[in-house]
Parts: C-alpha cells; sequence; structure tokens
C-alpha cells in the first residue's frame, strides 16, 4: 500500500470513529427525562417554611380570581368579609386554610408551559385565566404568602406569581378559593322540623293561609281553608318546615335589600311559642329572605334566648337563595291545593 493510501485509509478511520462516538453520545441522550421529570431539589421541601410561625400575626387575607376579588379581615378576635358588609366569617375556615399553608410542600414539578395553566387552574386571574391569586398578610404591609392557588382531581396546585414552574404540592389540600361565599358562617336559624307547629303564610300571590300539625303528626290547611283538597299530602308540610331547610348562598346588610313592602311573609310557629319571621325581597338579580324572631312576653327563658340568638346573628342580615329555596316562603295556596 502506497503512504498516501495509508494516510487516507488512515484519515477515513478517525472520521468513522468519531461518528461512532457522536452517535453513541446521541443515543444516550435519549435516556436522559425531560426536564421537568428530573428529581428537584424542592420536592418534600415546604412550599412556604417560615408561615407557620407567622400564624398568629395573619390579619389579612385577600383572594382574586377571574370572577371577583375579596378580603377577609381579622377584627379582633374575629374575621369578616369586607365585600359583604363585613359578614361574620367561619373561624374553622381561616384555621384549615393557614394550616393547610403551614403544611404543604413541594410534590411534582408540573409545566412551566403558560399554554398550559389553566388545565390545572394556575392560570393568571388577572389575565382571565383559572387560577386564585392569594395573598396573605398582616394587614401593615408585609406579606406572608403570595401564590397562585388551583384544585383539579381532588389535588391542589400552586406556583409564585413570577415563576414560570408550576408543581402539585403535597401534605394538605387548599380550601376553595374561587368563591367569597365559602367563607360565611350562614348556619344563622338553627330550628327543628319536629318543633315547627304551624306556618302562615302570605304569598305574593292569592290569599294568606295557615297550615297547621295535625294528630297524626303531619300538616294540614287551618279555616278557612281546611276543607280545600290537597293536592298532595306532602305540600303542606313543605311549606310549614320551609325554614328548617334555610340554605342561603349570598348574604348583604339588610338595609341594602329590604326597601319599601316585602313580595312575602312566612311565619313559623315553634312548640317552644317563638315566632320566626321570614320575609321575601327581590333585589340584585336574585331572592332573599330577611329574618327575624319574637315571643310571647309570658314566654320561657328559654324561648326568649333562642330569638334573641336569632335577632343577634339573623337580623342585620339578608340571605340570598337559589330560585327553588326562595319561592318556598311565598307558595301560593293554589300550588298545594285545588
Amino acid at each position: 500500500m502506497s503512504e498516501v493510501g495509508a494516510r487516507q485509509r488512515k484519515k477515513t478511520l478517525i472520521i468513522l470513529g468519531a461518528v461512532a462516538g457522536a452517535c453513541a453520545i446521541l443515543g444516550a441522550a435519549t435516556f436522559i427525562p425531560p426536564q421537568d421529570e428530573l428529581p428537584r431539589s424542592e420536592v418534600g421541601q415546604r412550599v412556604l417554611p417560615a408561615y407557620e410561625s407567622k400564624t398568629s400575626l395573619v390579619s389579612l387575607i385577600m383572594v382574586s380570581t377571574q370572577e371577583e376579588s375579596y378580603h377577609l379581615v381579622r377584627n379582633g378576635d374575629q374575621w369578616v368579609l369586607a365585600e359583604k358588609g363585613s359578614y361574620p366569617v367561619s373561624p374553622a375556615r381561616i384555621q384549615d386554610l393557614n394550616l393547610a399553608l403551614a403544611s404543604i410542600t413541594y410534590g411534582r414539578a408540573m409545566t412551566r408551559d403558560d399554554r398550559k395553566f389553566d388545565r390545572i387552574g394556575l392560570g393568571d386571574p388577572g389575565a382571565g385565566g383559572t387560577g386564585a391569586l392569594l395573598e396573605v398578610g398582616d394587614g401593615q404591609g408585609t406579606s406572608f404568602a403570595k401564590l397562585i392557588a388551583g384544585f383539579r382531581d381532588g389535588r391542589s396546585y400552586v406556583r409564585k406569581p413570577d415563576d414560570l414552574q408550576a408543581w402539585a404540592v403535597e401534605g394538605a389540600v387548599l380550601p376553595p378559593l374561587q368563591r367569597a361565599a365559602y367563607w360565611l358562617d350562614l348556619d344563622v336559624v338553627k330550628v327543628a322540623a319536629a318543633d315547627i307547629v304551624a306556618a302562615d303564610v302570605r304569598p305574593a300571590e292569592g290569599p294568606a293561609y295557615r297550615v297547621t300539625r295535625q294528630p297524626d303528626g303531619g300538616f294540614g290547611l287551618a279555616p278557612p281553608h281546611h276543607q280545600r283538597l290537597v293536592l298532595a299530602a306532602l305540600g303542606p308540610q313543605m311549606v310549614a318546615e320551609a325554614l328548617s331547610r334555610l340554605a342561603p348562598i349570598d348574604v348583604a346588610p339588610a338595609s341594602e335589600i329590604g326597601v319599601g313592602m316585602p313580595l312575602a311573609e312566612h311565619i313559623t310557629r315553634t312548640s317552644n311559642g317563638v315566632a320566626l319571621v321570614v320575609r321575601s325581597w327581590r333585589a340584585k338579580d336574585r331572592g332573599w329572605v330577611t329574618v327575624s324572631a319574637a315571643t310571647a312576653e309570658d314566654a320561657t327563658p328559654a324561648a326568649q334566648q333562642m330569638a334573641a340568638d336569632i335577632n343577634a346573628r339573623a337580623a342585620p342580615w339578608a340571605f340570598g337563595l337559589n330560585e327553588l329555596d326562595w319561592g318556598a316562603y311565598s307558595t301560593p295556596l293554589g300550588a298545594i291545593t285545588e
């Protein structure tokens, strides 16, 4: 073999070796998992490591979603919702939020693609996204937490507002943040169906009437309508026991809703002599009721206390209901009889 041929053969072998090496490197690279699936040092670490020591200082919780923004404010020993006339907030739900924020840890790194954030509830609410921007502080300008939070399929997801890295979290599930009404303590009237003995109804349409407890335990119409044919045995009972099923979905100061004459009135009478007056109103594209309680002068101390407690919690407020529940306090006589 000539010297020129030998040099050419050597050069060819070197090139082939380099190509083979490059292929081996490329082949190995195909087994490297995507960046999002690589182990992350944050996994298992607390999202808010200092939060637990700050819970006693928390005085302001702000939430912004694409549909509404609201402020939970600590007023002494009580929490209130500013946008609902400073209506009291459930203390247990504030505790649940503090516990969750103190407990959540990074579980799994999710997407960094902001086009996919809405799929796990982390889209920027300021731009119409599905996330909830949560800010917690002392009300004096110091922030203890600022997260965009989302929820899907039983899991919570978070990301920092200035960070594109989304995370599934472990350790706790954040409470629902999308609706301000979640935080409200709306269990304001506790009356058992078994304690109801009568109800007087002045519906929006038709004559006023009364339903009373019958010897068999059910309810029937009182005179002068007692001889009318009842369409269904449960009709008078549903009317009488309406207040035992009170389930508000919204609240506002009574002074904003109870203006002028009410559309209807429903008075529930209990076995201990308490009369619970429910008046119906229409405002803000919704049905509302106001609730107050009264007793006779000779009522027992227990009855008087029951009325006082109900008035303290309910009388200053109007409660928004869904259409079906709202209509229960204004059922026309013609709807339950022929």
